[in-house]
Parts: structure tokens; sequence; C-alpha cells
């Protein structure tokens, strides 16, 4: 039970630290204010996170792990790689318009100066199967042979720049242009 409470107060720490780093920038962020918000004692907070970077490491990792759960909710090993292909990216843009405050905590922190080296490795060793998936299709010749790298930046940033088009105007995609922004993505890499 205990265990269960500790992982509930991280979990508001997490919460309440991505709301307050969307409002104030990573270095307007106040570990007071994140116990304030989480409804815990400042020491608590401490307790779990020894420092303001730790707290938004860890969260940065928490979310990547969440979005890369999301993601590739329903893969199958061993099915053809277009159908592993559009569940991943379907679900990755749906986790983008349906939490676009993860999308963009996770993008401005691995853009910032604040990613430590560590956790920019563990969140690279987190996108392996991904990356996997796309070397095994540069093999089979379904995809163009470029880095695995600039083919998931690819991929990622087109979906999050049309989510953010979603997300700013108000607009929920329709099943058409989901299909249609999926073959925009297909296309862009395919053979």
């Amino acid at each position: 039970m205990a265990r269960k409470k500790d992982e509930q107060k991280r979990i508001s720490i997490f919460d309440a630290t991505l709301t307050l780093v969307l409002q104030t920038g990573f270095t307007g962020l106040k570990m007071a204010d994140v116990a304030k918000k989480a409804g815990v004692a400042t020491g608590t907070v401490y307790k779990y996170f020894p420092s303001k970077e730790s707290l938004i490491d860890d969260l940065f990792l928490h979310q990547k792990e969440i979005k890369l759960r999301e993601m590739t909710d329903g893969y199958q090993p061993g099915e053809p790689f277009l159908v592993s292909f559009k569940r991943m990216w379907t679900n990755y843009f749906t986790g983008c318009i349906n939490n676009p405050e993860r999308m963009i905590f996770i993008e401005q922190f691995y853009r910032s100066p604040y990613i430590s080296a560590s956790t920019r490795e563990k969140a690279g060793i987190m996108i392996q199967p991904s990356e996997d998936l796309i070397r095994m299709a540069i093999q089979q010749q379904l995809i163009k042979n470029l880095p695995v790298s600039v083919l998931l930046s690819q991929l990622m940033g087109a979906a999050n720049e049309i989510a953010r088009f979603h997300i700013d105007s108000g607009q929920i995609p329709s099943k058409i242009q989901m299909e249609q922004y999926f073959e925009m993505s297909w296309n862009s890499i395919r053979r």
C-alpha cells in the first residue's frame, strides 16, 4: 500500500511540474510551487527528487515513456511493416492531439540546454525499438535509405506540426484528414 501511495505522490508531483513548466518555463520553476500545486510538502518533493534538474529529467523520461507506450499500443512483432507503421504513426499523432502538453514538454525539453547527457542517452535507449523497426524497413528496401534519426525526426516533426495546427485552431482532425496525414508521412519515407 505504501508503494502505491508513493507512486501517487510522484505522479502528482510530475503533473504539477508539467503544468508549471509550461506556464513559467524551466528557469521559472520553483520546488515550493511544485509542492503547493501537487498538494504535498516541499520536503516531500525533495524526498523524491533531490534537485529541480533531477525532477525535470525524471519528468521528461516519465512523459517519454508514456508517449512511447501509447505509440506502440497494439504493436504486434512480425506483422507487415506498413501495418505496424500506420498503427504507430496514428497512435503517435493521436497522442499529440489528445495530450498537447506532453508533446510540447517533450519537444521543448529535448531541445533545451537543461537536458543532461545521461537523460538524453536514456531517451535514446527508450526509442530503440522504433529505431529497430525503421532499420528493418530500410533493410527490406521499403523506405528510403537515410539515417534512422533523420527519418524519425521527419516523421515526428511533421506529426507534431500538424497536431499543433489542429490544437491551435481548435479543429479536431477528421478520419479523412488523419488518413491524408498518414499518407503524406508514408509518402515522405517510402521508396
